[in-house]
């Protein structure tokens, strides 16, 4: 009787641990979602406060820190909770409290380094750029990286320990009082100083933030018994795990950033050379670095659809279930190239009305256009990277992002001189279609991939097609003697519903996707099903 009673005791614990941690990954996917959307919005108030000479200053530093941060929120933190995990389950507390130990070291080394040679060399590199000014806020860029060692390293370990609570809270704080210091500082500094002050303001803001997420952290502490046990340490083993891990795990989540540091170190002086005047290549600049958080933000709604089918995939490829695994796998691509299409062709149509409605003019639309498509392969790359990983076959990504860096270095040399911004804007949308090239090739080769139908692709051309149309139609009527803000924001987001439904009828219609793969679309399955009944009634 008391053994059942036991039996029955333990299997209630375990269902309660397994529905706390599936609520904590919840609450870490959707702080995921939170902090790329506030990660993309708040740079439409910061170009307004600051223009585009501001914007140009903060787009010159921002990849150092994004670096610093895709390591401190998926990197890091994502190795150190596997290794959490193995090692509570082998050795206890004792081997916790060990791993912490080499995890605080090691990424304090890569991180003290890294910001001690972002603060040292911020001189030379903003004469590389070529542009002195660039040195200050340059060098309070590296502020953060003070603090990422810790936060890193306490999100890998609650996240380990299977409490995903204080992680995704000490994300979202981190990015919300970033957020709000930034605008804040910057519109002091702009107030009392000029655009080079706002750029250390940012950087000021973004240390801020650190230093929030890591009272969040501290805040929440549960140690678990850790200070009163001996430390078995590993260092060989953990070391080269969280070193090498750490990097290879985020590159795909860092493929945005990397691609705006080459335009960061490369795009000031290939202006210069192609005679454009030293007091407009700022503003230049600033004008083109306006796509990249609408490329962010398109990239985040599209696979915000797509990566929803990624567990499955892992878990298919966890019981080595390959009909199920192929399934979901070309379910995820699927949905990322029709999505991500479909807000590619959306984004560059409304183009016209958007870009004055965020940005208060319409400098650098060609630019913006062709930046904006992007959109496309970058989704098809995002959700391929995270399939990969699924499958535990990521180690393509680390070419496949490499490559893209060398062709969009190799064309803005060649462009931007001759194009000015538009030639760099071309030079990412070919390097992204590059990335994406390399790892569907891989994904067919590796059997997780099947090309669609001649139908279903004729079917998208279509469906876009109408969708471009009937965007475009409605903004040519409405743009029309158009000159305020208000007056755009309507027609840009009129513009993007009416081109929206028209897409989503067009792909019912033309049966893009069978039942039960609409059902596997977050948040469209039950606007699907009332179009298809009333197409049923048709």
């Amino acid at each position: 009787m008391d053994q059942t009673a036991d039996r029955k005791q333990k299997e209630n614990a375990g269902k309660q641990n397994r529905q706390s941690f599936l609520k904590g990954a919840l609450y870490l996917s959707l702080a995921a979602v939170i902090v790329k959307i506030l990660s993309a919005v708040y740079k439409v108030p910061y170009q307004n406060i600051t223009g585009d000479v501001g914007f140009y200053v903060y787009q010159q530093v921002y990849p150092f820190y994004g670096i610093a941060l895709v390591l401190a929120t998926y990197g890091f933190p994502v190795i150190i909770s596997k290794l959490v995990a193995d090692e509570w389950e082998k050795r206890g507390a004792e081997g916790v409290k060990g791993l912490l130990i080499v995890s605080l070291t090691v990424v304090a080394c890569i991180n003290l380094v890294l910001g001690l040679l972002l603060y040292s060399s911020a001189p030379a590199l903003a004469g590389w750029i070529g542009d002195d000014q660039l040195a200050w806020p340059l060098r309070a860029m590296a502020a953060p990286f003070l603090i990422m060692p810790f936060v890193s390293v306490l999100r890998g370990y609650y996240q380990g320990m299977q409490w995903m609570t204080p992680s995704a809270v000490s994300q979202v704080v981190e990015q919300s009082v970033r957020v709000a210091a930034i605008l804040l500082l910057s519109t002091w500094a702009m107030q009392h100083y000029g655009p080079y002050e706002a750029g250390v303001a940012a950087a000021l803001g973004s240390f801020f933030g650190a230093v929030a997420a890591l009272f969040v952290l501290t805040a929440m502490s549960e140690k678990r018994g850790l200070s009163n046990k001996r430390a078995v340490v590993q260092w060989r083993k953990h070391t080269k795990a969280i070193a090498a891990g750490g990097f290879f795990v985020c590159i795909s989540a860092m493929s945005l950033v990397l691609m705006q540091l080459i335009d960061a170190l490369t795009m000031v002086r290939l202006l210069g050379h192609g005679g454009i005047d030293g007091e407009m290549i700022p503003v230049l600049k600033g004008i083109y670095d306006r796509g990249w958080p609408m490329v962010q933000m398109g990239t985040v709604i599209t696979t915000s659809f797509s990566l929803s089918l990624v567990p499955l995939v892992a878990k298919a490829a966890y019981y080595n279930d390959e009909m199920k695994m192929r399934l979901y796998a070309v379910r995820s691509l699927k949905i990322g190239t029709i999505f991500g299409g479909a807000s590619a062709a959306g984004l560059a149509v409304i183009m016209p009305s958007l870009n004055p409605m965020l940005f208060t003019d319409r400098e650098g639309e060609l630019a913006l256009q062709i930046l904006s498509m992007t959109v496309f392969p970058a989704s098809v790359f995002l959700t391929a990277a995270a399939v990969l990983h699924g499958v535990g076959k990521g180690r393509i990504l680390l070419i496949a992002v490499f490559t893209g860096m060398i062709v969009k270095g190799v064309l803005n040399v060649i462009l931007v001189p001759f194009l000015d911004i538009t030639g760099a804007a071309a030079a990412a949308l070919i390097s992204y279609l590059a990335v994406a090239i390399i790892v569907l090739v891989y994904l067919t080769k590796a059997g997780l991939l099947r090309i669609e139908k001649k139908t279903v692709t004729k079917g998208w051309v279509l469906a876009a097609a109408l969708l471009i149309t009937t965007a475009a139609a409605w903004q040519f009527v409405w743009l029309e003697g158009v000159d305020t803000r208000t007056g755009f924001a309507f027609t840009a987001l009129s513009s993007s519903v009416i081109g929206g439904t028209a897409f989503l009828i067009a792909a019912v219609k033309l049966n893009l996707f069978r039942n039960e793969e609409w059902k596997d679309i977050p948040k469209l399955s039950s606007i699907i099903s009332k179009l298809e009944r009333k197409k049923g009634a048709d």
